[in-house]
Order: structure tokens, then C-alpha cells, then sequence
């Protein structure tokens, strides 16, 4: 590994990647059981969320997509709040109205997932203008995926955040089946012309870059120049980080969190007993979260017309 990742933020990113799948696992568990609708997990690219929110403050913003679970717990979002919006209850995040296409939490910047394709895109081209007009140092981040990349309206907001040099980082995490045939498998539906969606940057007129996304200690490092960019005026970035979705409990050799745990034990930076006891916190903290979401109380049907319209101040 790099020596210019220490080790203390190589465990942090552990850390942070380990709480992401305890929380989707939970998740996973609830739906099991009935207790919530489907949500769509991101197992695979935890090394993505944790490598890029490593760099990010409570005041910069991110928008995420239909996987945003683990973009939100990087970014500090509230376990307990989170796990009472996917449950629908009142005490969520978004009062139980969003659920977890739509779920955010302001307080951490985490300003909104998306159902939509892409749709985070423009949207955080809107963060990043309102930050280059405060001038404060704060940056926004929006993530896609390889499908919305062809999407007409991220073409365009990729266009104009380059004309206008707003602060904003591009992340794609690519799971494509290119990516897939590039691991050895067979697929005859390509839906990318190229192989590599940073490629798309340089038209852009902004630096576009391809990495591995399961390998943790990259995307840090290339966020981490991304994001400072950003932050000195230099303009928008394209990351493309290629992934591989797993089903949450497989554990190959393209899991990051694996990755990252035998990259950390090999450097004598991870032990055994530190290994289980980060383990068994973080799920004691998911199973605090499906605590406090099963005791929180349902939305009344009179809520149903709470927070819809803003009233017109007079």
C-alpha cells in the first residue's frame, strides 16, 4: 500500500465500509422478514462511499441514486433515523414519506437519493453553483451510475458545470456488464461505446479518470485530488470507479472489505480481536437502529398533508 495513506485513515476506511454492509445487512434482514419494502442494497461498492466521504465535511453535499444507503452512512447520515424511514415510521429521516429511493438527511449534506436515473445529477450541479456563490470552500458530489452516464440531462449538466468551473466531483460507480466481461464473464448486451466512462471527461473539458472501485486505498487517493481540486477552484471532475455488485454475503476476491482487512493484517495494522470487536460494534449499532425504528411510532393519516407546500410568508 501507498505510504502516503496512513494507517490510522486506512482502519477509519475499514471502519466506515464494515458499518456500511452491518446496516444493509440489517436491511436485508428486515426485508426477509416483511418488515419493510424492497430496498435496492450497494454490497460491492463500500470501498466508493467510504474513499470519497473520507474527504468530505458535514457541510459539503452529496446526491446518490436508487443504491443510496451507503453513500448516506459514509457521509454520517443517522443509523437510527435512516432505519425508520426504509420502515416507514414517523421518526425517519423524511417522516416516512421518502422511503429509501428518496431518503436524506440534511444535517450531514446528505441531500437527497434518487429514484430517478441520473437524476442526482443536475441536482448537485445546483449544490455546487449555490457553493461557488458563497465562495465558503464547500463542494458537492453527485453519484451514478454507468447507465445514467448516457442519460441526455447528465450530458448536459456535465457541459455546463465545466463552462461555469463549479465545484462538483462526478462519481460513476460502473457495474456494467462491461465490467462484468472485463472479470472474465461472458455478455452480449454491451450499453457503453467505450470501455471507460472517464474517458468522457476530456470532452467535457475536465480531468476524467477510470479506477478500481473495490480497492479502497484508490478511491481515496482519487477522490482525494478530485475533491481538493474542487475546493481551490479548479472546476468539476469525472471519476469512474468500476465495481462488482455482490449479494452482501459473498466474499471474493473482489469485496473490498476483504481487500482492505487482509491488505491491513499483512501490515499488522489489523488484528484478529480488533477485527471481531469493529464487527460486533458496528452490528451492535445497526441492531440499536432496527431497535429504535420498531418502537417509533406509524405516521398518522392526518400527515399525509403535513410538509407538502411551503406557506408564503407575508
Amino acid at each position: 500500500m501507498s505510504p502516503d495513506v496512513p494507517d490510522q485513515r486506512l482502519l477509519d476506511l475499514y471502519r466506515a465500509m464494515v458499518r456500511i454492509r452491518a446496516f444493509e445487512n440489517g436491511v436485508k434482514q428486515l426485508m426477509k422478514e416483511g418488515r419493510c419494502g424492497r430496498v435496492s442494497l450497494s454490497a460491492g461498492g463500500e470501498a466508493v462511499a467510504a474513499g470519497v466521504s473520507a474527504h468530505l465535511t458535514p457541510h459539503d453535499q452529496i446526491g446518490s441514486t436508487h443504491r443510496p444507503l451507503g453513500h448516506l452512512v459514509a457521509k454520517g447520515a443517522d443509523l437510527n433515523k435512516m432505519m425508520a424511514e426504509i420502515m416507514g415510521k414517523a421518526a425517519g429521516t423524511n417522516r416516512g414519506k421518502g422511503g429509501p429511493y428518496h431518503i436524506f438527511d440534511k444535517g450531514v449534506g446528505a441531500l437527497g437519493a434518487n429514484g430517478v436515473v441520473g437524476g442526482s445529477v443536475p441536482m448537485c450541479a445546483g449544490y455546487a453553483l449555490a457553493d461557488q456563490l458563497r465562495g465558503d470552500g464547500t463542494i458537492a458530489v453527485s453519484y451514478y451510475g454507468e447507465g445514467a452516464s448516457n442519460q441526455g440531462g447528465v450530458q448536459e449538466t456535465l457541459n455546463l458545470a465545466a463552462c461555469w468551473g463549479l465545484p462538483v466531483v462526478f462519481v460513476c460507480e460502473n457495474s456494467s456488464p462491461e465490467v462484468q466481461r472485463m472479470l472474465g464473464h461472458e455478455i452480449d448486451y454491451p450499453q457503453l461505446s467505450i470501455d471507460d466512462v472517464g474517458r468522457r471527461g476530456a470532452a467535457y473539458g475536465m480531468p476524467g479518470s477510470t479506477h478500481v472501485g473495490w480497492d479502497a486505498e484508490t478511491v481515496y487517493t482519487a477522490a482525494g485530488e478530485a475533491i481538493r481540486r474542487a475546493r481551490e477552484g479548479g472546476g468539476p471532475s469525472l471519476l469512474e470507479f468500476k465495481i462488482y455488485r455482490l449479494d452482501g454475503d459473498t466474499d471474493d476476491g473482489y469485496c473490498p472489505i476483504r481487500l482492505l482487512r487482509d491488505r491491513l493484517t499483512g501490515r499488522g495494522v489489523l488484528s484478529e480481536d480488533l477485527d471481531e470487536e469493529i464487527w460486533d460494534a458496528e452490528a451492535a449499532r445497526v441492531r440499536e437502529a432496527i431497535d429504535y425504528a420498531v418502537g417509533s411510532p406509524e405516521p398518522q393519516l392526518i400527515d399525509a398533508y403535513a410538509d407538502i407546500y411551503v406557506e408564503e410568508e407575508r
